[in-house]
């Protein structure tokens, strides 16, 4: 019982890690707008979908590789030149034509908000099951 429960929560927490972000698309030269941090630590980028999205220091920006491979970067630390993309915080030098796309992840109140629910609802069951499936106390001389 106790391996299922742990189980459970293992899988809750870990779709958590990937679960409570949105991720958008940008263009390359979307993602150059990222490459400092703007008057107030911010940035607007618009999505390939045409959505805004605002950047800040906690942001969580990427480029996919065209063989798929996911790359994360460092807002406002790196820089985008016409050749290739520079970040050192990851130790990363790619080529700017081995680049298929950007991608910003922006957290999802909705999701992450789900997911807490998910949690509270697998500790309220595992205790339910607990005390429902508990045999009755016996004392010692019995």
């Amino acid at each position: 019982m106790v391996r299922k429960l742990f189980s459970v929560l293992l899988a809750v927490g870990l779709t958590a890690q990937l679960g409570c972000y949105n991720t958008y698309n940008v263009t390359l030269d979307e993602l150059g707008k990222a490459q400092e941090g703007g008057s107030a630590g911010t940035v607007k980028i618009t999505t390939e979908a045409g959505e805004d999205v605002v950047v800040t220091q906690n942001t969580k920006l990427g480029i996919t590789d065209t063989s798929g491979r996911y790359l994360s970067i460092s807002p406002f630390n790196f820089t985008l030149t016409a050749g290739q993309l520079v970040a050192p915080d990851e130790d990363l030098l790619i080529g700017r034509d081995a680049i298929q796309t950007g991608n910003v992840k922006v957290v999802s109140g909705t999701k992450t908000g789900l997911m807490i629910a998910a949690g509270l609802a697998v500790v309220v069951g595992g205790a339910l099951t607990v005390i429902l499936t508990a045999e009755e106390e016996k004392g010692f001389g019995e």
